[in-house]
This record gives structure tokens, sequence and C-alpha cells, in this order.
């Protein structure tokens, strides 16, 4: 990987409160190397803005799991019941 940066490094620059787009549906297309070296840091109060939250330990659902999501912006929440739990508890 000439000159691309690896997830690792990305997340280092990812401060607390960060408000980021990712990508994917259900997990297709989701980039699991960078959720998973978000989750590694334990970066905090995070804004997701995304299609969905896909399930619990895939994609997006990892860092719903982790508990590092404060918000999320999204069209689709069904297949993932932590999210849609922390949304009926507000």
């Amino acid at each position: 990987m000439k000159g691309a940066l690896r997830p690792e490094a990305a997340a280092e620059m990812i401060p607390e409160g960060a408000s980021l787009m990712i990508g994917g549906f259900m997990a297709v297309g989701t980039p699991e190397r960078m959720i998973d070296a978000i989750v590694a840091r334990g970066i905090r109060d995070l804004t997701v803005i995304a299609n969905d939250t896909a399930m619990p330990g895939k994609g997006i659902g990892k860092l719903i799991s982790a508990g590092l999501v404060r918000h999320v912006i999204a069209s689709h929440i069904g297949l993932n019941p932590e999210t849609q739990a922390k949304m009926i508890a507000g």
C-alpha cells in the first residue's frame, strides 16, 4: 500500500466528537478495517452519517456495540436492535 494510510494511522487523526460519513449498506462495502481501528482506539462521542447501522458485530454496528456513537443520522436501523433500543431510550 505505497502512499496509502494504514487504518490505525488514519484513526489517530480522528478526534473525539468527530462526524463521520461511512459508506456501505448492511455492512456490505463498509470500511471494516477502519471501523476496527476506531473501536480499538476507543474514539467516543461520534456522529455517524450513513445509510444504516448494520447489525451488532458488523460494520457500523461495531461502533454502536462499543458505545462510541452519540448521534446517528441514517435512514435504516431496522436490523440493529441495539440502535433501536438506544433510539427508544432517547
